[in-house]
């Protein structure tokens, strides 16, 4: 199902094409009146286009279906806070303890992007605690850098800490999703933290520094290009080198540890094969290292539109919301406590 924003979208532009064309001929016939109107009428449109992507979905669900909550979750620079949101179905029973799910965005994106994912976990009876990285949303200020990842990853622990202590929040039941950077951060930091049960990762790499060498010489795909600002954001002003950034990040790093850790099986992928930022082979690393199951990996066919956009999964909305709400139907299971 494609996402009604995409369809709003494209009424739009094919109203404003046409309309656009007739005041043109206005215009050709009656004199420069009308020019006027053609240019607030083309002004308008570029407005509507530039903040379609940042669609507030949260001003129209809030009062309807779930529960919105706002929250300051502490970073690891002292004094200073990321903003999260709690989101819970307003059906829910106050009494009932909830499964915990922390979701972290991608970069340069914000906690409200996904909520065409999130949404439904909170619709099917879950707490979702999601933020803005530092750097991000409303985290942006002085303090934060977007491009600091290994601080991004670094303030992982602390939100999962949040949703720990959260009020209705099993804590036996915590599980952490991410796409992009958020699936980075997912898979490496989340893996590590015992408390999680389950991690999902959309859109993740396994070493990113071997995605770029792979993509070094490749100037002209639109992967290459993606690639090549990303490593220029996180080498600027680096004090240390990139291959030690990376081990900090890279989920690669973290697999091979030696720590004793709970079942691999808890981590799940979900990657489209025509990708266009983080390549497929990426997720296919993961799946092999880690020796999942084909239960625990969604690997989608390109869009049902070419000009979606493959690495956001537009349009595929539908089909990964059920993933994850039967990933996280896995822990509605009889020996978990469901009650205060």
């Amino acid at each position: 199902m494609i996402e009604f924003r995409i369809i709003l979208l494209s009424f739009i532009l094919t109203v404003s094409i046409y309309a656009n064309y007739l005041l043109f001929l206005i215009n050709f016939i009656f004199g420069f009146l009308f020019l006027a109107v053609l240019i607030i009428n083309t002004l308008s449109l570029l407005i509507i286009y530039s903040k379609y992507l940042c669609w507030p979905y949260h001003k129209w669900i809030s009062t309807s279906l779930v529960n919105i909550q706002k929250v300051e979750i502490p970073s690891k620079i002292q004094g200073k806070y990321l903003k999260g949101l709690v989101i819970r179905d307003k059906r829910s029973d106050p009494k009932e303890k909830q499964i915990g799910i922390l979701f972290h965005h991608g970069y340069s994106g914000q906690k409200e992007k996904n909520f065409h994912f999130i949404i439904p976990l909170a619709l099917n009876g879950c707490t979702v605690l999601c933020y803005d990285a530092r750097g991000h949303g409303e985290s942006k200020n002085k303090a934060f850098n977007s491009n600091d990842f290994v601080g991004i990853m670094s303030d992982v622990k602390n939100a999962i800490d949040f949703l720990e202590n959260m009020d209705r929040v099993d804590k036996d039941r915590l599980i952490m999703m991410g796409h992009s950077i958020g699936a980075i951060a997912a898979l490496s930091q989340g893996y590590q933290d015992k408390r999680l049960k389950k991690i999902v990762g959309l859109a993740s790499s396994y070493d990113l520094l071997d995605l770029f060498n792979k993509y070094k010489r490749k100037i002209y795909s639109v992967t290459g290009i993606f690639l090549k600002i990303i490593k220029r954001k996180i080498t600027k002003n680096l004090t240390v080198p990139l291959e030690e950034i990376n081990k900090e990040m890279s989920p690669r790093y973290f697999f091979d540890k030696k720590n004793s850790l709970p079942n691999k099986d808890r981590v799940y992928l979900v990657h489209c094969k025509k990708d266009i930022q983080i390549d497929f082979e990426e997720a296919l690393k993961i799946k092999e290292i880690l020796k999942l199951p084909n239960e625990n990996v969604l690997f989608l066919e390109k869009p049902e539109r070419k000009y979606l956009n493959s690495h956001s999964f537009m349009g595929q909305a539908t089909i990964i919301s059920d993933f994850l709400i039967k990933v996280a139907n896995g822990l509605k299971r009889k020996d978990f406590p469901t009650s205060v």
